[in-house]
């Protein structure tokens, strides 16, 4: 297997500091992604980028931060922007509703559930998606939150940054349990009815009880965890970093649950910067991207290289499979189009 770049499309020249959006929604040949422009001014444009054509829509401009692509469901667009707001936006631009969250940068991890959207700041809220209101406000959870939000049935659970990992009613927003009293927590996931896991930025991850908020095993992890963990089968894969900033190295790790208290370290791939993807897996290949500016290809179940590493534009956020191609989405050659030969 080979790569070959087919085409790379920028927004514009001469960008300032353009950060690409944490995430991306990709429907038909139409890839949603964000620009955030400025070094100490930000602007920022939602921006619907035909990988047919390269043909670019702006739908969406904010006058600050923005670092996520939004959910989409049904023509709409619900997001967050560093301004401490949540929108809902039609594809053709239009607003259908904004809402003033805090003064603050509303997180841009956020979940959408029914007719409610969960968003947070310092403070976790419930929105109408519909129509913006705000049906509860938590502040007992004070303390950052840049944590994605997860939900079954009856409650949500998510993380703060030096604070606790908490579960609220996801009804009336009361909390049901907390965990912990400085804990930095960057992502969570829902392993089964009774487990969830925590991954603490300082490199740590805890397994608790979704039931009780009880540490059931706490384990060391390679380096800082950033990245959200990707889960196949029994498997976990996850990308870390050996430092909050200007990281040197990193891991790209697959893990195997063992048991309900456990799991044990299959392989770990090394990398000349921090991972700054999710691992991307597409049959028995696992994609993903590092600091050094490089995109890896390994085998997913051995960790072994498949393709010789590639030069990408720029630090590399996302990674999109689409047949036979690769986007990649990056803070300098905003998408780059891979040909899979």
């Amino acid at each position: 297997m080979k790569l070959k770049t087919k085409w790379t499309y920028n927004y514009k020249k001469g960008l300032k500091g353009p950060m690409v959006s944490n995430d991306y929604f990709m429907e038909g040949d139409n890839i949603y992604f964000t620009l955030s422009l400025g070094l100490s001014t930000f602007d920022s444009v939602l921006l619907e980028l035909n990988v047919k054509t390269q043909e670019v829509r702006v739908v969406f401009e904010e006058n600050h931060v923005v670092r996520t692509a939004g959910i989409h469901e049904n023509g709409k667009i619900y997001l967050t922007t560093f301004k401490g707001k949540a929108y809902c936006v039609n594809l053709d631009g239009s607003v259908c509703w904004g809402t003033e969250l805090c003064p603050r940068n509303a997180s841009f991890k956020m979940a959408l559930d029914g007719d409610r959207f969960y968003v947070s700041d310092f403070a976790v809220f419930c929105l109408d998606k519909n129509t913006g209101a705000i049906l509860w406000k938590n502040e007992t959870c004070q303390k950052k939150n840049n944590c994605n939000i997860v939900y079954n049935d009856n409650y949500i659970y998510g993380g703060e940054l030096g604070g606790s990992v908490f579960c609220l009613d996801k009804f009336s927003g009361e909390v049901r349990w907390t965990y912990g009293k400085d804990e930095w927590i960057s992502n969570v996931a829902l392993l089964d009815d009774s487990r969830m896991l925590a991954a603490h930025i300082h490199g740590k991850f805890y397994i608790l009880d979704s039931q009780k908020g009880e540490l059931i095993c706490a384990r060391e992890a390679k380096g800082k965890l950033y990245n959200e963990m990707v889960f196949e089968q029994n498997r976990m894969y996850v990308g870390d970093a050996d430092a909050v900033i200007d990281s040197k190295a990193g891991n790209m790790t697959c893990y195997e649950m063992t048991s309900d208290h456990d799991f044990a370290e299959i392989f770990s791939v090394n990398v000349g910067g921090g991972v700054s993807t999710r691992a991307v897996i597409d049959g028995d290949r696992l994609f993903f991207a590092a600091e050094d500016n490089y995109l890896y290809c390994v085998d997913k179940n051995t960790g072994e290289e498949l393709v010789p590493r590639k030069k990408t534009k720029g630090i590399c956020r996302n990674i999109v499979v689409y047949g036979k191609e690769l986007f990649l989405l990056s803070d300098k050659g905003q998408v780059e189009c891979l040909e899979i030969l």
